[in-house]
């Protein structure tokens, strides 16, 4: 038997799934109001407006090894005219091998900092792309972000078979893209956050 889910359950995972095809469309389709790029050494940012100039959506990324990204998004997205806009905060690793989708749990991934201590997430799988689903992980994990020199990442396969990223950060530009995303997400989610 099925259990009916609440409706902000239903909006969470049409907010992951949102973010998701953000990730794919990102950089390419400007918002009405349009964007603002801007570049943090290796890093792509940029911060999208809604029509009344406020901001709506910040995108982080950059390029790790073999064709793999590292992106950072926090966006208010409408799903549905008659109800509030979805905010929503991810981290995620995309890459080339198919990874297969994860229940709405998600699947264990390994990733850890400066080879460092491996920290274990439930991170949400979809096709080529992994990403943290909670608030509160994302931004410790920016927080870690901003510091650190070098990321590995253990995505998982629907086999559970492993494969290992590896994103190399020059610290000064990775704090600045931290620091800028995080102010812009406290924007965009209207936070007050210290």
């Amino acid at each position: 038997m099925l259990k009916k889910l609440s409706s902000y359950t239903r909006s969470r995972i049409t907010a992951l799934t949102a973010g998701f095809a953000s990730i794919a469309l990102l950089l390419v389709v400007p918002s009405k109001a349009g964007a603002l790029a801007n570049r943090f050494g290796s890093w792509d940012y940029v911060l999208r407006h809604d029509a009344e100039g406020q901001p709506q959506a910040a995108f982080a990324r950059l390029y790790g090894q073999n064709g793999s990204l590292l992106w950072l998004t926090c966006q208010r997205q409408v799903l549905d005219s008659e109800l509030p806009p979805t905010p929503f905060i991810t981290a995620a690793v995309l890459q080339k091998q198919y990874l297969g989708r994860s229940d709405p749990r998600g699947r264990s991934t390994v990733y850890w900092f400066d080879g460092g201590s491996p920290e274990v997430g439930h991170w949400v799988y979809r096709d080529r792309h992994g990403q943290i689903p909670d608030p509160e992980q994302v931004h410790a994990f920016i927080q870690r972000l901003a510091q650190a020199r070098t990321l590995t990442v253990e995505l998982s396969n629907y086999r559970y078979e492993t494969r290992t990223l590896d994103f190399h950060f020059d610290a000064g530009d990775t704090k600045d893209v931290a620091d800028r995303f995080t102010k812009d997400c406290r924007d965009i989610l209207r936070e007050n956050r210290t």
